[in-house]
């Protein structure tokens, strides 16, 4: 007894050591993020005309992942080297690529355990930032040697347990690790619910991390950035929808389901259109391995498929905009169904090398769609409008109908409304399907919009109509004098709703066969909604005003009503 009371602290700390690891699952250790400032004095030599370097910047702990970011949109060109913790050896200069959205930091790198750093940069941006995540449980020594120990017990009961072989996925699913096998949990709850759109295209994207990693720190550095893009940058979750090593493993990104159209953040102004796959890597002068290619040509051939868009060919979507987009919202972009990062947005994603590649991927694709192919939808929605073009402040007038496979109409569908937008889609209106499946709504809207219908099934599901643009043209008012004296100035004036900054005022002169012909194109721009403009007419004449908005891709084209203004001659 009294051996067995000795005993038991120890046994304590052994249950204490392995509670987190005894469920049946991989040991996913804690992931930590923290930061360090750095300064022209911090531990840094001056600059000279190739640019700023650093000196050796030791980091507050150990790190696996390292991003930059500065206060000012700046595009400093940063390239950094790290400093293995146990080897000493330093890896080779990576350049850092552009942080989505535009130039207040750069994209996190893979270190791996490194202990200190070396920056080289175009220039000093204010505010500079070091952001780091440990991913593996070694940011420090108590954490490596609790790590270290946690490890052991689960080796050990898997050894108890048995090894457990991994299901095939059925229906030509690639085999995908999981959220929970690579340990989302590390990352953090989501900030909110997935959002679904469609699945159009699919673009490659590269992580921009060092190349020289093993199979096994694959789901670490998973972690690591899904850490980053959610404490860092304060994402809802990872960006990317799913992500392949240089191994040919295929990890689940942002949470939602791999079998859904769940909107990331990968590609802007086309999220709700697309999904990312990331390759984990670099790729600009070093081609992705064959493993990988064939892995994400198998991934996007049956989620493609999937989703009912073909592997082969060109698609048309309308770009949603955004600061990184390389096309204004509104305007429509021909993609490749398989395309690349830079394709869309201002990057140099997913590398030169890797979009070289591009083909080689759309040709595997293509040769394994055809048996990929799913079942048909279990019910469509459509989405309409009494007019595509409405004048301000006028709501749109929209409907449609929601039916099965067999083209039966479903009654009680929640139908949503949505807009497309650089994030992907937000709902602006709800409604329910009738009796005969019709469904109808109102919409207000002061701006040119891209919308779509979303309804979900009384017996669950979801149906996407395709999208529907809705130009709104604006109010345009218009106040002038009936009579002006030729060659003498008079002052119009006018409002414009919504804001409108660029107009332009028409002025026709009637001709003696009777047809008014035009004799002058004026620019106006409106301040607050209003105008005002001197004109001077040159013969006498009667005269028709008119100002115009031309359509751009926030709003149709409008005009103001005609003004009849006739020009005497001077009696001097």
């Amino acid at each position: 007894m009294r051996r067995l009371l000795a005993l038991l602290p120890g046994l304590c700390l052994v249950a204490w050591i392995a509670w987190p690891v005894l469920p049946a699952r991989p040991f996913v250790p804690r992931a930590v993020e923290f930061g360090a400032a750095i300064g022209a004095d911090a531990g840094a030599s001056r600059g000279d005309d190739r640019g700023w370097s650093s000196g050796v910047l030791r980091a507050p702990r150990r790190f696996d992942l390292v991003g930059l970011s500065w206060r000012d949109a700046e595009h400093v060109e940063p390239r950094i080297r790290v400093r293995d913790a146990s080897s000493g050896r330093w890896s080779a200069w990576t350049r850092m690529g552009d942080e989505h959205g535009g130039g207040h930091g750069a994209e996190p790198v893979w270190a791996g355990g490194a202990d200190a750093y070396q920056l080289r940069l175009r220039r000093l941006p204010h505010d500079l930032r070091a952001r780091f995540v440990n991913a593996t449980g070694t940011a420090t020594a108590p954490q490596r040697a609790l790590t270290a120990l946690r490890r052991e017990a689960h080796d050990a009961l898997a050894v108890l347990r048995g090894a457990q072989a991994k299901a095939q996925d059925a229906g030509g699913r690639p085999q995908i690790v999981s959220r929970e096998e690579w340990g989302a949990e590390q990352c953090g709850e989501p900030r909110a619910d997935p959002s679904y759109g469609e699945v159009q295209v699919g673009f490659v994207h590269h992580t921009v991390d060092a190349n020289d990693y093993e199979a096994q720190d694959s789901a670490a550095i998973v972690r690591a950035i899904c850490r980053y893009h959610r404490v860092a940058k304060g994402w809802r979750d990872i960006g990317y929808n799913f992500l392949v090593d240089r191994y040919g493993q295929v990890f689940e990104g942002r949470a939602g389901g791999v079998e859904e159209p769940v909107i990331g953040a990968q590609a802007q102004g086309y999220n709700g259109l697309s999904t990312g796959v990331a390759n984990i890597g670099t790729y600009g002068a070093v081609a992705q391995t064959p493993a990988a290619v064939r892995a994400t040509a198998r991934l996007l051939a049956w989620k493609l498929s999937l989703h009912g868009a073909p592997v082969r060919g060109q698609t048309t979507v309308i770009s949603a905009g955004g600061p990184s987009n390389r096309y204004r919202a509104g305007t429509p972009v021909v993609f490749e169904r398989i395309s690349g990062h830079r394709d869309a947005d201002s990057t140099a994603c997913p590398g030169g090398a890797l979009f070289a590649q591009l083909p080689e991927i759309r040709r595997q694709a293509a040769a394994l769609a055809p048996v990929l192919q799913p079942a048909p939808p279990p019910a469509t929605v459509t989405i309409g409008a009494l007019d595509t073009t409405i004048d301000y402040p006028q709501a749109a007038q929209l409907s449609g109908r929601v039916t099965d496979a067999g083209g039966a109409a479903l009654a009680g569908a929640a139908v949503s409304i949505q807009v497309a937008s650089s994030a992907g889609f937000a709902t602006l209106a709800r409604t329910v399907s009738a009796t005969d499946g019709t469904w109808s709504a109102q919409l207000a809207t002061q701006y040119t919009r891209t919308l779509r219908a979303v309804a979900r099934l009384p017996g669950g599901g979801r149906a996407t109509s395709p999208q529907l643009g809705v130009a709104v043209a604006p109010r345009i008012g218009l106040r002038a004098p009936r009579r002006a004296t030729a060659r003498q100035p008079f002052q119009l004036r006018g409002s414009v709703r919504p804001l409108r900054a660029g107009l332009m005022l028409v002025i026709a002169r009637k001709g003696s066969d009777g047809v008014f012909h035009t004799v002058a194109r004026v620019p106006l721009r409106a301040a607050r909604g209003t105008f005002t403009a001197t004109v001077r007419l040159r013969r006498a004449a009667l005269h028709r005003l008119r100002v115009e908005s031309r359509r751009d891709a926030r709003n149709g084209a409008g005009r103001s009503r005609d003004v009849l203004l006739r020009a005497v001659r001077s009696r001097r």
